[in-house]
């Protein structure tokens, strides 16, 4: 569903599982889940940003739990990434990351949403910003989460 709140509503499930590096009937099947959980509106092709907002804020990181891990490779994430990481000082060592194989940064591993999720934000910027707002109400602290929910609401529920 974050990938579909900045898609063209004229988007096919052959390119939507092309962008986000899924199967043909993975895209299905987790549209299909969403639109059952009342995420999804099939009237309007997109996702229900009120009822996606609300989960993301209350219930990711209860339902999507993530710890930082080992240090790896990959893509910035959490309050590391735009636009938490110019709001908050931190030390660099600390700054988790999306594991990917040729990441531009080092730093804890946070798992992903999904395997495929790193790469997809690697080529959707939006996406990418998404994410990384999603990875801070996962494993930030208060004020981290704070400042993520007020972002996903400019970007959400516009």
């Amino acid at each position: 569903m974050l990938k579909l709140a900045n898609a063209d509503p004229s988007w096919t499930y052959q390119s939507l599982a092309g962008e986000l590096g899924l199967s043909l009937s993975e895209t299905h099947g987790a549209v299909k889940r969403c639109e059952e959980a009342g995420l999804y509106n099939p009237h309007t092709r997109g996702p229900n940003r009120t009822a996606l907002h609300e989960l993301l804020v209350h219930a990711a990181r209860y339902v999507f739990p993530a710890k930082p891990g080992a240090i790896g490779l990959g893509l910035p994430t959490s309050f590391a990434a735009s636009p938490l990481r110019d709001k908050l000082s931190f030390d660099a060592s600390e700054a988790p990351v999306m594991p990917l194989f040729h990441g531009p940064a080092r730093g804890p591993e946070i798992a992903p949403l999904c395997r495929h999720a790193p790469k997809a934000a690697e080529r959707d910027p939006q996406l990418y910003e998404l994410l990384a707002l999603v990875d801070a109400l996962r494993t930030g602290r208060a004020r981290e989460r704070k400042m993520a929910s007020e972002h996903l609401s400019q970007l959400l529920l516009v």
